[in-house]
């Protein structure tokens, strides 16, 4: 699940985002944090490209077809387009040859803000309020699980870039297993 803190810079909101994996061997969830000035600069960049005897993963430095794959339609420089079915051929067999970006976008602090592992539960669903305090002003994250509770989690600031993960309750919403949708909250 995604969700979108705007900001006072409205181009550049934070993007909370949650990550789970549930296997035999590792099970958990995170949520990371991202800067959307982060994505932009990322998806601005050069494509990935397998090339070479080994077909190792390079940047993609040939010919750019137009308009560059991942800009929506419509846009300024392509105002008689209206959706991605109006782009050229030679567009779409370029985005199919290349799918992913060369350089990977890191979350803030390059590190997960919240983690659980070895838990019987995954989280599912976040959503973040900001609250003013007496000391500075706070994020609380509603993380939704898939055992139909939400938990109500603040991160505080340590030393040296280290944060303190504090969860303030957990809410039990549903007696029944269910996927929480992004409009819980």
């Amino acid at each position: 699940d995604v969700f979108i803190q705007q900001t006072q810079d409205t181009k550049n909101p934070v993007i909370y985002a949650v990550f789970s994996a549930s296997g035999s061997v590792f099970k958990g969830s995170a949520v990371c944090v991202y800067s959307m000035a982060d994505i932009r600069m990322v998806f601005n960049g050069p494509f990935a490209h397998k090339e070479g005897p080994n077909y190792q993963w390079m940047p993609y430095t040939g010919k750019m077809p137009y308009p560059r794959p991942g800009t929506c339609p419509g846009g300024t420089f392509t105002p008689s387009m209206k959706s991605t079915k109006d782009y050229p051929d030679e567009v779409i067999n370029f985005m199919r040859a290349h799918p992913l970006m060369y350089h990977a976008v890191y979350p803030t602090h390059r590190q997960p803000l919240v983690v659980r592992t070895n838990v019987n539960y995954r989280f599912t669903t976040v959503a973040v309020d900001q609250v003013d305090a007496a000391d500075g002003r706070y994020e609380v994250l509603f993380l939704g699980t898939d055992r139909g509770t939400v938990q109500k989690v603040i991160v505080l600031p340590r030393d040296d870039m280290e944060t303190e993960e504090l969860m303030l309750e957990e809410i039990e919403v549903f007696k029944v297993r269910v996927v929480l949708s992004s409009t819980f909250c």
